[in-house]
């Protein structure tokens, strides 16, 4: 029987496992037992030993612990009882503590061993282990982490080369060659400790595939065939994973099986375990639920054991979200495991859903009395913490809730077959997220919903390919949260290609894939087989492959001279690559994917030898993408971007919204698609591996089919209990044939704790659902066959049209782009000249580099004496090109709303504000030397609240009804990071082309602010880029803003509108915002807004370091507004090229600006 877990009282002593719904808190119990531990029980944090299994979530449980430790100290010096900014759980522990004469120091000791912690994975506990005892080990270890696979293959390459040449039996060699078991074999004898057991089928060549039963009709000579071969693998699984073990010593490497199973051997040596078990106090163990058999025998058998000295072990997890069997995680262990530990506790609050939602999901898997079936699993009814609202639709009759939970259902009498069924689903969803996006649709009271709070769950990756159609028809940008590694990119395996190729340019095949890369660009129509071979098969006879051979060949040469990065960019350039994709939808996505990859390709560069090398390691980066930050996809702004994931990678998220698309198919994976050689088994705590020669159908092992089957049920709670405000789950009937199908799927088997539930159960359950629950809360729609919109889409309150695009999208005609194309920055024309670089990016404003002009010139050398970190303030933070760069990375990704928030004392968006600082500022910390994190956290939130809290812009600068502050904007009406792009026309006839020095010409006739003298005359053709750090909507006009974190004077007073007109003048900044503003105004046009230049408000440079939210006018504020005029004049400039008099007309249009204003 189970307690409830109280994380301010509940006894820390002795061993227990916590239960942790979705939602309900787990991380943050977990954070605070640690707490408790430090403080209560007096446990020095590196004798404490936190295990999760990512390591993404070991950097933020560290992150967590950190804030928790700062918050606590600050809580317990200075908290009053009823303190509003702490959180009301923390404000108990600090009254216990006072209560108990707890020391500060204990606090501060935390806080400066916080580096010693040890917060890791399963993986990097057993290595560090296993490296910090290799002396009381019974063997050495002396390795490295990396990857086995040429080993294996190896390994395999050499038994079957001696079996094959060791029999003269035609029959056996067939076989052998036949199939190929070897490699499943293989790696699931080196996953399994030695203690497993191995069985082989009673027929491993002639049995039936799909029952797994003998075949009794085949003849002596099949039987002795059957036999041979299975002598053949008795003999592979007796040799092979020693083999492979030799060799892996010899070589010097473990993979990351080979750290359990080494660690789980190891425990057999007495001096060993006791070592390692003398190293912690408190142990706590996150994610149990996907623990197998290995993991949990090794902290069994170090934590449980009556030799174990630890005070405290905790173990966290959630039966009902073990949803990772295809990784090992094994139900039965933890099962077996809850009855080892006995003291058992639960959480029994939702902190994630809205009340209604959470009322629904209690209705849903309580109907019946077994949700999960006979598994062992059960659902416990949860508690409301959470005060979130429901969706709120703003209709011509006001306000009104949205459903929190919506069924769709069918007729029985459907028609549609499962081709027509998805569609329809796809569409419908599409409408949907198009009606919820319509601005019609509110968060909160003052915040309307946004592409990024809407989750779209699949079971597959290619299940969302429909619906991301139908939502690109409608304008909907979409981020697949599963591509979120650089490595699993298509952009990848494409550099993979182009690799292979250079390390080889005389392979056809190589240079085949390459030219096929979107990188290359060239059709396929000009890569068919008859252009490469003739009668010997290895000939190049197409023009057109001589001159990607000889491309390939150049840029090998260069690698040789000049590295990766250059060897790439000069096929980049060459192959026009950035031209090509600009245009073409997530053209822009492909290109970022590319330079990441090159950059991560050059640093990889560094400690591999030649292309060869490069190119295996890209390889097995691919095969197993690794799991850290620097590996992360970059995503400029996924907040205009609705998330599609499948269910197994959006455990341990929440979105407002979720749709579960094809729900009505969720089932287990099987037929012949999924056959497999080898099944694994758990009998008594002990692997049991079943092998086959040839591939059978899961279903020949009745126990495994059956936790397949259990395991759907746990995959559809998991996706269920993502939405915080809305769900949607379509559980449709469908026709296959004469059968109607779809309500036999995971969902409708927790709904009525039935294995095969009929239609009669479900209408039922679905009945006994709706009848319980207002239609406010909870409804079951049912969706006809021609129905296209659901009903509520029809009542926003302007009806906005949704421009649907469904022109049929064929290929054109190839065409060849000129040379001379080329994309230009503003900092390339500033230096009179056009950027050119093979590495195709954007010159770096060197803003605030300390060069040879500046008074500082020695401030990078100068060793900084240390002082009280309470007197640090902005202007003391470190200048130079990485500084800047973060200073704008800080505003670029903080929320405007939570600052506001914080900035008026709501402890929740303080807490969360500081969280993102930390952050941030950990991956920046060695430039914070020689102070930590902590010490510049309060500088920076200080920063943040005085920048975006300010009076900004008063409201007489640009006549506007009110003061300008930017944390009063709301999201959409602000656009971070706004990438642009300025196509530049060809001369008209009877105007001079587009050139630096036409363009100094066409500033000269302007105000003087605005000239730049450059004689450079290179014409300019292609494009200009760049991005704006900030573009906003305020009281109907449109503001660029750009974040300067120049240090102009050693006080706030001293940034003075002199300074700011020197440094501006300096940087030559005026051509900057005008260029930014010929952006916004055609960006305006695009988006059907007439006379945009009216729209226009004007440019704000915000230097940082000097702005105060205490001054009455901060200072560190320039403000422009060009003349309305120039900004036409120059997008005529670039779009028709130069013309006298129509300049001088412009002109003059501007000087009479500026005398009516």
């Amino acid at each position: 029987m189970s307690r409830i877990f109280d994380v301010v009282n509940t006894p820390l002593h002795g061993r227990h496992l916590i239960e942790a719904s979705a939602g309900t808190g787990k991380t943050y119990s977990l954070i605070h037992i640690v707490l408790r531990l430090i403080v209560e029980e007096g446990l020095s944090i590196d004798r404490l030993l936190l295990v999760t299994f990512t390591k993404a979530a070991t950097a933020e449980l560290r992150q967590r612990v950190r804030e928790l430790l700062i918050t606590a100290r600050e809580a317990f010096l200075s908290a009053k009882d009823d303190d509003e900014q702490y959180d009301k759980t923390l404000l108990l522990l600090v009254q216990k503590w006072r209560e108990a004469d707890i020391s500060e120091e204990i606090f501060r000791q935390a806080i400066d061993r916080m580096d010693d912690a040890s917060i890791c994975t399963i993986h990097s506990f057993c290595q560090k282990m296993l490296e910090e005892n290799k002396f009381s080990s019974s063997e050495g270890f002396d390795f490295e982490i990396g990857t086995d696979d040429d080993l294996r293959r190896e390994v395999i390459d050499q038994f079957l080369r001696k079996e094959l040449s060791a029999t003269d039996n035609v029959a056996l060699k067939s076989a052998l060659i036949e199939y190929s078991p070897w490699k499943d074999i293989l790696k699931a004898l080196t996953a399994a400790p030695e203690d497993r057991t191995v069985e082989l089928f009673d027929q491993v060549l002639f049995i039936d595939p799909k029952t797994g039963k003998i075949n009794e009709k085949i003849t002596d000579a099949e039987k002795a065939l059957d036999n041979e071969v299975k002598a053949v693998m008795k003999r592979f699984i007796d040799w092979a994973p020693q083999e492979l073990k030799r060799k892996k010593r010899q070589s010097g490497i473990r993979s990351f099986d080979d750290l359990l199973l080494d660690m789980y051997s190891e425990l057999d040596n007495p001096a060993f375990a006791d070592r390692v078990r003398s190293r912690y106090d408190g142990i706590l163990i996150d994610e149990f639920q996907d623990t197998d058999p290995i993991q949990y025998t090794i902290f069994k058998r170090l934590f449980l054991s009556d030799k174990s000295p630890a005070r405290s072990v905790f173990f966290v997890g959630d039966p009902k979200q073990s949803i990772y069997r295809f990784r090992n995680a094994d139900l039965n262990t933890y099962l077996a495991a809850r009855e080892d530990i006995g003291d058992i506790f639960e959480l029994n609050v939702n902190y994630r859903s809205n009340p209604l939602l959470l009322e629904a999901f209690n209705a849903f898997y309580t109907h019946a009395d077994t949700p999960f079936l006979d598994s062992g699993v059960s659902y416990s009814t949860l508690e409301a913490g959470a005060d979130k609202t429901p969706l709120m639709l703003n209709t011509s009759d006001g306000f009104k809730p949205l459903p929190v939970f919506e069924i769709w259902r069918k007729n029985p009498d459907t028609v549609l077959n499962p081709e027509a069924n998805r569609k329809q689903q796809s569409e419908l969803i599409a409408s949907e997220i198009s009606a919820l996006l319509s601005g019609n649709v509110y968060k909160t009271a003052e915040r309307k919903l946004q592409p990024g709070d809407i989750a779209i769950l699949v079971r597959r990756k290619k299940d969302a390919e429909p619906l991301i159609q139908n939502l690109n028809k409608r304008g909907i940008r979409v981020l697949f949260q599963d591509e979120n590694n650089i490595f699993m990119t298509e952009e990848a395996r494409e550099i993979l290609w182009i690799l292979l190729a250079l390390e080889a340019p005389d392979d056809i095949r190589a240079l085949r894939l390459a030219r096929a890369t979107r990188l290359m660009g060239e059709s396929i129509n000009a890569i068919v087989p008859e252009a490469f071979e003739n009668e010997s098969g290895n000939v190049i006879d197409d023009k057109n492959a001589l001159l990607a051979r000889e491309l390939i060949e150049e840029a090998r040469e260069i690698w040789t001279k000049r590295g990766v990065s250059a060897a790439l960019a000069r096929l980049m350039l060459q192959s026009k690559t950035q031209e090509r994709l600009l245009p073409v939808q997530n053209g822009e996505r492909r290109l970022a994917n590319y330079q990441q990859l090159i950059e991560v390709l050059q640093e990889a560069s560094l400690s591999l030898k030649g292309i060869s090398g490069l190119a295996r390691w890209l390889k097995q980066q691919i095969t197993n993408p690794p799991d850290e930050e620097k590996y992360r996809l970059r995503i400029d702004s996924d907040a205009d971007l609705v998330n599609i994931m499948t269910i197994h990678k959006s455990k341990g998220l929440e979105y407002p919204v979720v749709f579960l698309l094809y729900a009505n198919e969720l089932s287990a994976f099987k037929g012949n698609r999924y056959k497999k050689n080898v099944f694994k088994e758990v009998i008594d705590g002990k692997i049991h591996l079943r092998i086959s020669f040839i591939p059978l159908y899961p279903e020949v092992i009745d126990s495994i089919d059956r936790e397949d089957d259990w395991e759907i049920l746990r995959l559809g709670y998991v996706g269920m209990t993502r939405a915080s405000q809305r769900l949607v789950l379509p559980l449709n009937y469908f026709k296959s044939g004469k059968q109607l199908k779809g309500v036999d799927n995971g969902y409708t088997r927790s709904l009525t704790g039935s294995a095969a539930p009929h239609t009669d159960q479900y209408e039922k359950a679905l009945d006994d659902l709706q009848n319980g629950h207002e239609k406010s809360a909870l409804i079951v729609r049912t969706i006809e066959d021609d129905t296209t919109r659901i009903d509520w889409h029809d009542n926003l309150s302007d009806n906005r049209q949704v421009i649907i695009n469904n022109d049929d999208l064929t290929a054109a005609p190839g065409r060849m782009i000129a040379t001379s194309w080329f994309p230009t920055s503003y900092t390339a024309i500033a230096r009179g000249a056009t950027e050119t670089t093979e590495n195709l990016t954007l010159i770096e404003e060197k803003e605030d580099s300390i060069d040879e002009e500046s008074d500082e010139s020695g401030f990078i050398n100068e060793v900084q004496k240390r002082k009280d970190s309470s007197e640090l303030n902005i202007l003391e933070f470190e200048r130079g090109l990485e500084s800047g760069t973060f200073l704008h990375s800080l505003f670029e990704k903080t929320d405007f709303t939570i600052v506001k928030n914080a900035e008026r004392g709501i402890v929740e968006a303080e807490t969360t504000l500081n969280r993102g600082l930390v952050r941030q500022l950990t991956a920046f910390k060695y430039h914070l030397e020689p102070y930590s994190v902590e010490e510049w956290l309060p500088v920076f939130n200080q920063l943040l609240k005085d920048v975006l809290c300010c009076t900004l812009v008063d409201k007489s600068t640009f006549a506007t009804e009110s003061d300008l502050r930017l944390c009063d904007l709301d999201s959409h009406r602000k656009t971070p990071e706004m990438s642009f792009t300025i196509a530049i026309g060809d001369a008209k006839e009877g105007r001079a082309p587009v050139t630096t020095k036409n363009l100094s010409r066409l500033l000269s006739h302007f105000d003087p602010i605005y000239h730049i003298n450059i004689e450079n005359d290179k014409e300019l053709k292609g494009y200009l880029t760049g991005a704006i750090d900030l573009c906003f909507e305020f009281e109907g006009r449109y503001f660029v803003l750009d974040w300067k974190g120049t240090k102009l004077a050693e006080k706030p007073e001293d940034f003075t509108s002199e300074r700011m007109l020197a440094e501006i003048n300096r940087h030559h900044y005026s051509l900057q915002y005008l260029i930014y503003l010929v952006a916004l105004r055609r960006h305006l046009m695009f988006c059907g807004i007439n006379s945009p230049e009216e729209k226009i408000g004007g440019a704000i440079y915000a230097f940082i370091r000097g702005i105060r939210r205490s001054d009455e006018s901060p200072y560190g504020v320039f403000v422009t507004r060009p003349p309305l005029a120039l900004i036409t004049c120059l997008d005529d400039f670039f779009e028709n090229g130069y013309h006298e008099g129509v300049v001088v007309a412009h002109a003059a249009a501007a000087q009479t600006e500026k005398e009516e204003k």
